[in-house]
């Protein structure tokens, strides 16, 4: 069951519920999932009180979508009847879960000075004002000036009203007048506050990254070998992104993101070995050194992958624990259900002559005693309740941004404690970016965690609306101005998406290059910063591959193969958003969204940009031109720029 403990005040979200989980206990473990963590266990563990599972965590209102996990089982809340069928194409979930209303329910407008609620970025103030759903028919801001407030987004709840004022970060005395639906007028408030902001690198603002997976991008010269469990290396390495540089370069890109570098038995490499040095099927560490000094000669920015939701079964604390049981003095730097950890089976098997397929598949019917990733027995789920793990966190972190690397991506951060993300954080130079796998709503990983997340919720409404074509524009709206709501200021950190190493590629879902582009103009010209997966530029394909290797195609270095309108759009898109203040600074402003068809604006500082897309079979015509069909146009200065297939 769940029930509101009692509400606070906040200094992010303005007030958030207190609200306690609880179920009775079963099981060795058990975890709390909801939509706040992407139904991922590791990130809040519950406790054992009586005969109960219990866990309290801090809620910001709104309707919530929650259920738990014992022993790795999806359990419902028994106590609560409120269910319903949750859907995230993002991550690909899809099933009935609990629903928890988490409100103040006398409240029929809401403000407070906070940092959603009143902030300064770029020299603009943005003010909201949050009302019961459907009973507010209009609001003005009463400052300096009295200032008509638009009403930005709806959710199941909540309206929300906007206004951008003047005034920077100075103190602003202001209230609310407002309109019911019945017509009736009041005010609301004194307010005297100033503009909260937000700290974070300002280099990343100009960025375009690209998204590189090592041992699929270029070899510089051939390996052989099997990975486990069945998968083969393909044989890229660093020395072959460093061979490759002429190419990032002449498509516009100035930041990278390499999936994980480190020794691995994997070739993705998310079962860490080693945290501190390179895999020497990469390169080694000296291979990197030469990588990173060659980029930053060309000014690109390079972030890695941090796994630090668990290591691999081989990395040599784990492997302590395998041989010392009780007595290893890792015992607590992992989740441990019991010992041994593994069976003389288990280790038979592991250390037999069979190929690794077969391994698997025996290993996997043996069961083991401790938490995984996923129920993968590679990768044991470390415990980040242990100081000492945080610590080891930090201290990776730290020996790599010394060595010259510009921030980290943490992977399954939605996995991991929000704290432990908060700490890590304060132990981060100011000019390293942060950023984490958060795989869907994001409010509780942002602010004084992470700078951004990878923006699976703009991800998800990006499918529903150019991949899937299940919502109209007027729907597609709604989510960018509701994430607005939700992620206020940090939105222009996001790292936005159409592709990464996890997800199907886009151009494989629409199946269709016009299509394609549509998205691409869109996730070039909007808010926050935008991504490229390795291939993305050349038109790569992965449709006849299986799961999740369909996005980790090799990339193709015969330029033949490439696709080369779609290269060509990509770097004049890349260029336009490098090159234009408005689309990296300025706000978004809404013209005309219907059906299969957008019109906005971005603006900064006296300058403005237009981007209109016509995702329709049919021409369009608007803004004194002729749109046709499947196409973006972006006007600057007059200047109108067709971006079409």
């Amino acid at each position: 069951m769940y029930k509101l403990v009692s509400f606070r005040d906040s200094e992010i979200f303005g007030r958030v519920a207190e609200v306690e989980f609880s179920l009775i206990r079963e099981g060795s473990y058990a975890y709390l999932l909801g939509d706040f963590n992407a139904f991922n266990e590791g990130s809040f563990r519950m406790e054992q009180e009586g005969k109960n599972w219990k866990i309290k965590i801090a809620l910001p209102e709104g309707v919530w979508h929650y259920a738990f996990s014992i022993d790795g089982k999806f359990v419902l809340d028994p106590d609560n009847p409120e269910r319903r069928v949750y859907t995230r194409k993002g991550y690909k979930f899809h099933r009935e879960v609990n629903v928890a209303r988490i409100v103040k329910s006398d409240d029929l407008v809401f403000h407070t000075p906070s940092l959603l609620y009143l902030y300064e970025i770029f020299g603009r103030v943005h003010v909201l004002l949050r009302t019961q759903k459907g009973v507010i028919k209009g609001a003005t801001f009463l400052g300096e000036k009295h200032v008509p407030m638009r009403k930005k987004a709806s959710d199941e709840l909540f309206d929300y009203f906007e206004v951008i004022v003047e005034g920077g970060d100075k103190r602003l005395n202001y209230s609310f007048e407002v309109l019911t639906m019945e017509g009736a007028k009041f005010e609301y408030g004194q307010f005297k506050a100033r503009p909260f902001s937000i700290e974070f690198p300002t280099w990343v603002i100009d960025r375009v990254f690209y998204q590189i997976m090592p041992d699929k991008f270029a070899r510089s010269r051939k390996i052989q070998g099997i990975a486990y469990p069945k998968d083969k290396y393909w044989g890229g390495d660093l020395i072959g992104i460093k061979e490759k540089i002429d190419h990032l370069v002449n498509l516009g890109i100035n930041a990278i993101y390499l999936t994980p570098i480190f020794s691995s038995l994997t070739y993705h490499g998310y079962d860490i070995v080693d945290y501190f040095h390179v895999a020497r099927r990469l390169g080694g560490d000296r291979a990197f050194v030469d990588l990173l000094s060659e980029l930053k000669r060309f000014d690109i920015k390079v972030i890695l992958d941090g796994v630090f939701h668990h290591t691999s079964f081989f990395h040599p604390y784990f492997q302590d624990v395998v041989r010392k049981g009780e007595n290893s003095s890792f015992k607590n730097f992992y989740r441990i259900i019991k010992f041994p950890v593994v069976s003389k089976e288990f280790l038979q098997i592991l250390h037999s002559k069979s190929s690794w397929e077969e391994k698997y598949k025996k290993i996997k019917s043996l069961g083991w005693n401790y938490e995984s990733f996923f129920s993968v027995w590679i990768m044991p789920r470390l415990n980040h309740d242990n100081p000492k793990v945080r610590e080891f966190i930090k201290n990776v972190i730290l020996f790599w941004t010394n060595k010259g690397v510009d921030g980290f991506r943490m992977d399954v951060a939605h996995g991991v404690p929000p704290e432990v993300w908060k700490e890590v954080r304060e132990a981060l130079p100011k000019e390293k970016y942060l950023i984490g796998e958060v795989m869907d709503d994001a409010r509780l990983w942002l602010f004084d965690k992470f700078h951004g997340v990878m923006n699976y919720r703009l991800y998800d409404a990006i499918l529903r609306f150019f991949g899937y074509e299940e919502i109209t524009a007027e729907e597609f709206l709604n989510e960018l101005e509701l994430l607005s709501s939700y992620y206020g200021p940090a939105e222009y950190l996001m790292y936005n998406f159409l592709d990464n190493h996890d997800v199907e590629r886009f151009l494989d879902i629409v199946g269709d290059k016009r299509k394609y582009v549509c998205a691409l103009v869109f996730l070039m010209t909007y808010k926050g910063i935008p991504s490229l997966f390795y291939g993305d530029e050349i038109g790569l394909r992965g449709i006849n591959l299986q799961g999740m290797e369909s996005s980790r195609a090799p990339m193709l270095w015969n330029e033949e193969e490439w696709d080369q309108r779609i290269l060509e759009i990509t770097k004049t898109l890349v260029k336009i958003r490098k090159n234009n203040k408005a689309l990296l600074f300025g706000n978004f402003v809404p013209v005309k969204f219907k059906r299969k068809f957008m019109v906005y604006k971005r603006e900064h500082m006296g300058e403005r940009t237009i981007v209109a897309i016509n995702y329709s079979n049919s021409r369009v015509k608007e803004l004194g031109i002729t749109i046709p069909e499947y196409s973006g146009v972006i006007i600057n200065e007059d200047k109108v720029k067709l971006i079409k297939y």
